[in-house]
């Protein structure tokens, strides 16, 4: 679960389609402000970033090409931010009143652009999770409570299967089963949101 599908992509590149940059704006702008928040920026500094971001995406989008390959997208978007991270850093040298950082705009924009950097990887990381997270809490009403707590405690706790029956009073066939249709469904529902 690591890239954004290339249908939803497609789909984003028709800027008449409301429904697909919804599903984007919904996934995206969180996280990435979010992200910005706990790499040190003030809310505001953070909320322009990701317009510009956003807006960089809407007019830009259409150069982007998917090479197929897990994580395309998720690294051309992180290059869009640290080209408007560095824009944020011009701008604040030509300003009298200096709002941003101007050594952190650098750092972040240096270490995101080092794709073997631990910010990088953290950038990774932090997409990787949120988009699963969207993605479980989408389903999750979806199923009875038993079948998601036997899910959650096998495929996301890493319990062991047997234990986990005792534990909710149920066979081992039953929590196979349960795992089995959580992660079908969840096949389903990524097919929406990522490669």
């Amino acid at each position: 679960m690591t890239a954004t599908s290339t249908g939803l992509i497609e789909r984003l590149k028709d800027h008449g389609d409301a429904d697909a940059w919804r599903r984007f704006a919904n996934l995206y702008i969180p996280l990435l402000y979010g992200w910005l928040r706990r790499c040190s920026l003030a809310d505001m500094d953070a909320d322009d970033l990701v317009q510009e971001v956003m807006r960089v995406v809407a007019t830009e989008l259409s150069q982007f090409e998917h090479d197929h390959h897990l994580g395309a997208f998720r690294s051309w978007l992180r290059k869009v931010l640290v080209h408007r991270l560095r824009d944020l850093q011009r701008s604040q040298r030509s300003r009298a009143v200096v709002r941003v950082n101007s050594k952190l705009l650098a750092q972040l924009a240096d270490e995101l652009e080092d794709a073997d950097s631990r910010l990088c990887q953290a950038w990774n990381r932090a997409h990787d999770q949120y988009v699963a997270r969207k993605l479980l809490n989408a389903i999750e009403p979806e199923f009875q409570s038993q079948t998601w707590r036997a899910f959650r405690r096998v495929a996301l706790d890493g319990a062991d299967p047997e234990a986990v029956a005792v534990e909710l009073g149920i066979s081992i066939a039953s929590v196979y089963a349960a795992k089995s249709r959580v992660l079908k469904r969840l096949r389903q529902e990524s097919q929406r949101f990522i490669d």
